[in-house]
């Protein structure tokens, strides 16, 4: 059973990356595509409209990830009748989440202008073209998504995967075809949907024919619905803040500054979250092993592990955000032009934006690893609430730098110091003013490495892919060497190297 779950998870990586290069990569040709194709305001409609229906679909947060944990001992103890009955019912409930959906989206229809400041394509009608979006994010739900409940259960998310490689590169082919051969952006988007029940037929075929054991049937009793909609409440919030943030901050772009800004702004957010992608593959990778150790060692042990983690997460997010600060203007300019680029002031806020967004990385992973959803669930609320009110405020006054700061205010005011007390006063019950210092430092000295290394590519004055590949090799190489020279003499540092060297 080990050996399996292991076999499980090792493919279930592998997988999930290669799944998460295609989701990464592809994007990137396609916002390139489109731009050059067919213009920013059509990538900005899709943006916006994007960012609208993740809103409409906070419905499903938490319900996909309360399924699973409720399948997990039907299916250890082999019970095949409850494990019917609960498919039954996500079967249901996820038909409601897209009727929502769908009823909420058409609901929006007669204010959509009120959300895109300036000018639309004149070949464009923004209703036809939001219902096609609509009805991609509606019929995810409609059409057997809950399916996909058993695989995660069964650890059989690389079968998600492949189905979802496959897909998306033949989506991302026909698009890219359309693109140069018609210039037509809604054949663009017409493929959207149609692969989004491609993909959802194909991971129902592959359940039925692997577990035609467990046909959607039966009803699970009312304090069992109950419970699981607790649970539901719980996680709900805590995915909440990490959905809305960049959608509220679309759309507050859109109807103050228009397309093109969304457009602009979006392309620096998605090399950020590119880069986020990546590191949330290693977060995920160490997550079950937090939780085993959580269960099975000392408190002793978990504390050292945990400020061993947080050093090895403040040097790996300290390195990105200098890269991000020296490289940022170089990639965008090389990418997508000079008239698609922000003031360096945005892309210095933009790397403190990063920076305090995966600093806190190290304390959600052992708040999920521990399973303490309800101790700061109010927190997303007032996150989000903080971060809309002063969007607005700032946005009005200094423009696209007021939505980063709002969002920087908002984790840095909110969330950092809420989720880092509910860690320590709950679980560790360690010296959070010592956990403080350490963060302090931590970012003094990825100033000092940004600072370093920005002035040493100064000197690299060239424009053009060969200095680019002369910065990346300067931000690969300088940075470390600050970190190592003010770290040297650290105990996590000496402990991480003798680690190393036993390996050998």
């Amino acid at each position: 059973m080990k050996l399996e779950r292991k076999k499980n998870s090792v493919r279930n990586i592998k997988f999930g990356f290669i799944n998460k290069m295609v989701t990464i990569l592809f994007p990137f040709v396609m916002r390139t595509a489109l731009i050059y194709t067919m213009g920013t305001k059509y990538l900005g409609l899709s943006s916006l409209f994007t960012s609208i229906l993740q809103v409409l679909s906070l419905s499903e947060l938490g319900v996909g990830s309360a399924m699973v944990f409720e399948l997990y001992d039907p299916i250890a103890k082999n019970d095949t009748d409850r494990i019917c009955k609960l498919q039954n019912l996500y079967k249901i409930i996820y038909r409601i989440i897209g009727s929502v959906i769908l009823v909420f989206g058409l609901c929006m229809l007669p204010f959509l202008n009120i959300f895109i400041e300036g000018d639309i394509p004149s070949d464009i009608n923004i209703y036809a073209l939001y219902l096609l979006y609509l009805l991609n994010s509606s019929v995810s739900y409609l059409l057997f998504s809950y399916k996909s409940t058993l695989l995660t259960a069964y650890q059989r998310r690389d079968v998600i995967s492949n189905i979802g490689t496959i897909s998306h590169v033949l989506l991302y082919v026909i698009q890219l075809f359309c693109l140069f051969n018609f210039h037509n952006y809604y054949m663009y988007v017409i493929w959207l949907p149609i692969f989004t029940i491609v993909e959802n037929l194909m991971t129902a075929i592959y359940v039925k024919k692997k577990y035609s054991m467990y046909p959607p049937k039966g009803k699970v009793n009312k304090k069992e619905v109950k419970e699981i909609f607790i649970k539901v409440k719980d996680l709900f919030g805590h995915k909440l803040s990490m959905v809305v943030t960049n959608s509220v901050d679309t759309i507050v772009i859109s109807t103050f500054l228009g397309l093109n800004m969304v457009t602009i702004y979006n392309n620096y957010y998605y090399l950020m979250s590119a880069v986020s992608g990546i590191l949330d593959i290693l977060y995920q990778g160490i997550l079950a092993g937090i939780g085993n150790s959580i269960a099975s060692e000392t408190k002793e042990k978990n504390i050292n592990d945990f400020k061993k983690f947080t050093f090895i997460n403040s040097w790996i997010i300290g390195w990105c955000t200098t890269c991000f600060v020296c490289l940022y203007q170089s990639m965008i300019e090389l990418w997508m032009g000079k008239e698609l680029m922000l003031s360096f002031s945005s892309v210095i806020l933009l790397g403190i934006y990063f920076w305090i967004w995966k600093i806190r990385q190290n304390i959600l992973l052992y708040k999920d690893a521990a399973g303490m959803w309800d101790i700061d669930r109010k927190k997303p609320y007032v996150e989000i609430i903080v971060n809309l009110v002063v969007n607005i405020i700032l946005v009005n006054l200094i423009g696209i730098n007021g939505v980063i700061i709002s969002t920087i205010l908002s984790m840095l005011i909110v969330s950092l110091p809420w989720e880092t007390r509910a860690l320590f006063n709950n679980y560790l019950k360690d010296n959070i003013k010592e956990y403080y210092k350490n963060l302090l430092q931590s970012g003094i000295i990825t100033v000092l490495a940004c600072v370093v290394t920005f002035f040493l590519c100064s000197f690299i004055r060239q424009n053009g892919i060969i200095s680019f590949i002369f910065k990346c090799i300067v931000c690969v190489i300088v940075p470390n060497i600050v970190f190592f020279i003010v770290y040297r003499k650290n105990n996590n540092l000496k402990n991480i190297l003798n680690m190393v060297k036993n390996l050998r």
